[in-house]
């Protein structure tokens, strides 16, 4: 198992087995406890069987699944901040997202997905204006506005700029996508992915090479890597691409 992912679930599922373990041994040393403690197994059982679903069964009970595990992710938070692991533990829960969001996806593309870019990754000081029109980029590369700026021309893939948080949901919800796919620093994408629990989503964490919102950086071969596994490419991208390798559509 992926160490990133093993982090947060040694945790998810390590507590309410431990709990379970701890009920099995008061049925034995308080056996007047014995009805109590069958409900609290019951209880934790129904809690532990939720990370064990995955296809169709876990698309239907995401909202419910994310939230839950939004829970536990925000009550062990502090713990992990103290102990200077707060950055590891939000990335350990996106990349668990990831992996169950691939899974349903690997076998049944989406036809609608949306990415979703915060505006920090332009340069300070560039003048483009890439949130009304990505296509106003200005190609010089400093960036990794331009590689995006030259998928979305050749795969036609629908990407927006967002220059706050709360206008990144407005988009993610504007289309009704199948799917989300968002480059986020770890607070931001563990909130997206919390507040946007009724649609599958895709995080990939930003790099702060500048700090919070200053010239921040992703890595664009992942997001080229999730949206060719994941989404089923558009009729106009895949006759684009027929033209760039000499072929002309008929």
């Amino acid at each position: 198992m992926n160490p990133t992912i093993a982090f947060f679930l040694f945790f998810r599922r390590g507590i309410p087995l431990l709990g379970i373990a701890l009920s099995v041994t008061a049925i034995f040393v308080y056996p007047g406890l014995v009805g109590w403690a069958l409900i609290a197994i019951v209880a934790i059982l129904a809690d532990l069987q939720s990370t064990f679903n995955t296809g169709n069964l876990y698309l239907a009970k995401r909202k419910i699944i994310v939230r839950w595990d939004g829970y536990w992710l925000q009550i062990l938070r502090p713990l992990f901040r103290f102990l200077n692991l707060e950055e590891r533990w939000l990335l350990s829960f996106c990349a668990w997202n990831n992996r169950r969001v691939s899974n349903v996806f690997r076998t049944k593309r989406a036809n609608n997905a949306v990415v979703l870019l915060p505006h920090c990754l332009q340069l300070v000081g560039c003048r483009a204006q890439v949130v009304e029109n990505l296509h106003s980029c200005f190609g010089c590369g400093k960036c990794t506005i331009k590689n995006v700026a030259d998928a979305v021309q050749m795969y036609r893939w629908d990407v927006r700029v967002a220059p706050r948080s709360r206008a990144a949901y407005i988009e993610a919800r504007k289309s009704n996508p199948d799917m989300v796919i968002a480059a986020a620093c770890p607070d931001r994408a563990v909130k997206g992915l919390i507040k946007l629990s009724e649609t599958p989503s895709y995080a990939i964490p930003l790099g702060l090479p500048h700090g919070m919102c200053v010239d921040t950086t992703f890595d664009f071969q992942h997001l080229q890597l999730a949206m060719n596994a994941l989404v089923e490419p558009s009729p106009s991208s895949v006759i684009q691409l027929l033209r760039v390798n000499g072929v002309e559509a008929g």
